[in-house]
């Protein structure tokens, strides 16, 4: 499958451009060079790693070189349980308090709720009712375990990185949020669950990113996904990154959105201008802006931002 994603932001006039504000980065596997270059050339307000990080030292150290320059949080991956050292690494880490798993957190301006680990029907088979999962919560596995059979007196190292049943309620309750990130992917991947699209639905969120799968893929794009879908999914690749919010002439193409509606929204909404256009909006059938006017709705856009300028209602 071609990644659509881009690497970078696309070029804009000096006056246009802005960082991210977020970047999201696919699984590291331990190299996190990439990660390091990438925040020192975007400087974005903050970033998430998407899980499977394995970094072959404490993730503070490995990521020393760009502690002033971003807040740094993440999920966990699958892999991140496979040795001590995957752990240790992680959670003995002085970012371990940036998990983001089973919780939401307000970050560069956004709610963000994470989920990570994976599914393991051992403990919990998404596709049969929550009821039946093995073990509701860790506590509860723990509790069916002998002295011997525990690591570090809790469950086995494996089991730390499955997604529990509680983990999911837990997130379940705690909307509303604008986005999601994950290790496991929504229902429009193959091997994806629709559990994780119902979480989104739940929270609310406009936005689902994940990892665990090594394919940067934009659904939408890709026509896995439909333009009225409640929520944007992006899957991230190993080494790779998504920027957010997306440069909306990147999204339509340079030639579709006109200098002067650009400057218009840059106008109303300074540095969150990109991430309105390529919000979908219910006046606009659940397009985003920027699709829309590039479909041939450039004037309804116009109007809107002229009323949100001039203190109208949209």
């Amino acid at each position: 499958m071609k990644p659509l994603i881009s690497s970078d932001l696309h070029a804009r006039s000096e006056h246009n451009q802005s960082k991210p504000k977020l970047m999201f980065f696919g699984d590291p596997h331990g190299d996190l060079d990439s990660v390091i270059a990438a925040v020192e050339h975007f400087r974005p307000e903050a970033i998430v790693l998407l899980g499977d990080i394995q970094a072959r030292r404490p993730l503070h150290v490995e990521l020393r070189p760009i502690l002033d320059l971003t807040e740094i949080w993440f999920i966990h991956g699958n892999h991140d349980t496979d040795s001590d050292a995957d752990y240790d690494n992680l959670w003995g880490s002085e970012l371990a308090t940036r998990n983001l798993h089973g919780r939401i957190v307000e970050i560069a301006g956004y709610r963000v709720a994470g989920l990570g680990g994976i599914f393991r029907s051992k403990i919990w088979d998404p596709r049969r009712p929550i009821e039946e999962a093995a073990f509701q919560s860790s506590d509860a596995m723990r509790r069916t375990m002998k002295r011997e059979e525990r690591w570090r007196d809790g469950i086995s190292r494996k089991h730390r990185s499955s997604i529990f049943p509680a983990d999911y309620q837990q997130l379940l309750r705690s909307g509303p949020s604008d986005i999601l990130v994950t290790h496991e992917a929504p229902a429009a991947h193959p091997h994806g669950w629709r559990v994780i699209d119902e979480l989104a639905e739940k929270l609310g969120v406009q936005l689902v990113v994940h990892g665990h799968h090594h394919q940067s893929i934009d659904y939408l794009a890709e026509g896995m996904q439909s333009a009225a879908a409640p929520f944007r999914a992006f899957g991230v690749d190993m080494g790779s990154h998504l920027a957010w919010p997306r440069d909306p002439q990147k999204e339509t193409g340079s030639e579709a959105l006109p200098q002067d509606l650009l400057d218009l929204a840059m106008q109303v909404f300074g540095a969150e201008a990109p991430a309105w256009l390529d919000k979908p909006h219910k006046l606009l059938d659940g397009q985003t802006p920027a699709a829309f006017a590039a479909g041939g709705g450039l004037e309804k856009v116009r109007s809107m931002l002229n009323a949100i300028q001039y203190g109208g209602v949209v």
